[in-house]
């Protein structure tokens, strides 16, 4: 099977973060806090959430098998809180072309310690040379969006 349709859906994934630094930093500034406009933000998406669980009815997961998860799956929902409470303050501050930026390259050094290690079970790619240059290209790029 050929890549083109995932390689372009993470594209298109990948921009629309721009557009949500940008729509939850507006909320924040009508809001005037941080966490009141991150609680709406996971109240309309859990929302969205629920008619899609409704309407395409997948199978849920017991309680047990909840329970016998590794604890780590849970960190995702506090991980997703530090994120959005973050961007509805950092955005107004430094731009969202500074922002997505740095929230990229935060991402990419993650990634590649991920992938180095192969953590949390995750297939395990080295960390080469070509890597690392991209990921100071990636760098070097942040460096002149602020510099500019």
């Amino acid at each position: 099977m050929t890549q083109w349709p995932l390689i372009l859906a993470a594209f298109a994934t990948g921009a629309m973060v721009p557009l949500q630094l940008v729509f939850n930093g507006q909320l924040g500034g009508v809001t005037r806090n941080a966490f009141t406009a991150s609680l709406i933000v996971f109240l309309v998406g859990a929302v969205v959430l629920l008619v899609l669980v409704a309407v395409m009815r997948p199978p849920l997961p017991s309680f047990e098998e909840l329970r016998a998860a590794p604890r780590t799956v849970w960190l995702g929902g506090l991980i997703a809180t530090g994120y959005i409470v973050a961007i509805v303050i950092i955005t107004r501050r430094l731009g969202v072309g500074l922002t997505t930026g740095l929230i990229l390259v935060g991402q990419l050094c993650m990634a590649l310690a991920l992938d180095h290690f192969g953590a949390f079970g995750n297939p395990q790619h080295a960390l080469g040379l070509g890597r690392a240059a991209g990921l100071a290209l990636m760098i070097a790029g942040v460096i002149t969006i602020k510099s500019f």
